[in-house]
């Protein structure tokens, strides 16, 4: 339960065919128990072409920018910001030490969706002058107001009038198997692999992040999916839906390809007892 004399901002966003479909987010203010004024969607709006981790970043962008816009309103109150996005939370908490870090994590790897989250820490430095905001992380839907911002983000996602232009562009396409599981950061610990690359794009200038399967002996395919950076010359190498041995660094928090050994054919790529994928 949360301090009902508190100014409550509910922030949510939604993405189909996520990276790269339509995306929305949805902004909704309530003025606490004892402010005579009704709860009000402050803000929402639909994109062409987007992710889901933007659409939960710029939900929280745009409440940030509402707050600014309303500080006669909100002086001397409690503004919490609520949202059942983990990423969300987990990157306010975290921006102040990336800040400091070029926009790095601590081994150096490049986060992600960093225009935005350097735009947050933008509108967050000016508001923390004027009064104090916390973030919250709420569980998905958990009361009315988590679920009308998630509808409102949803109707917004399926009407989109505006482009996400720092949508990182890249060479998009889906894995060979339908692996519901997300990519996850490749285990790297200086072992030679096969991966078969389907998504790429560019997050700093020389550097680009692979999304790519690796494949399992066991059933002799192409299957769980992972991220993995690649140095920009190098990735021209990697072209998607294609095998390549590859060679990767040992730092498993930031993850490399350091050497493309070699492209191989599907019949050059022979499990033990000598059947082909």
């Amino acid at each position: 339960m949360f301090d009902p004399h508190a100014i409550k901002i509910h922030v949510d966003g939604s993405c189909t065919d996520n990276p790269g479909g339509k995306g929305g987010y949805a902004v909704r203010v309530d003025w606490g128990c004892d402010i005579d004024r009704e709860t009000e969607v402050a803000d929402s709006g639909g994109y062409f072409e987007t992710s889901i981790g933007r659409m939960e970043l710029e939900g929280c962008i745009r409440a940030h920018e509402w707050a600014l816009a309303n500080l006669d309103d909100l002086r001397g109150r409690r503004v919490l910001v609520l949202t059942d996005s983990s990423y969300v939370y987990g990157s306010y908490s975290w921006a102040i030490g990336w800040a400091q870090n070029d926009y790095c994590s601590s081994d150096g790897r490049p986060i992600k969706n960093e225009d935005m989250v350097r735009e947050l820490m933008t509108l967050r430095r000016k508001l923390c002058r004027a009064l104090r905001v916390e973030m919250k992380l709420i569980p998905r839907r958990s009361d009315e107001g988590a679920k009308e911002v998630d509808r409102t983000a949803k109707a917004a996602r399926e009407m989109p009038s505006l482009v996400d232009r720092g949508f990182p562009k890249g060479k998009i396409g889906r894995p060979k198997n339908d692996v519901k599981k997300a990519a996850r950061l490749y285990p790297a610990a200086g072992q030679v692999t096969i991966f078969r690359p389907y998504n790429s794009l560019t997050v700093r200038r020389g550097l680009e992040l692979f999304k790519v399967q690796e494949f399992d002996e066991a059933r002799k395919d192409f299957f769980e999916k992972f991220e993995v950076y690649v140095d920009s010359a190098l990735g021209n190498e990697l072209h998607r839906q294609r095998a390549f041995r590859v060679r990767l660094n040992d730092l498993p928090r930031f993850p490399q390809i350091v050497e493309v050994l070699e492209e191989l054919k599907e019949s050059d790529i022979v499990v033990p007892d000598g059947t082909m994928p």
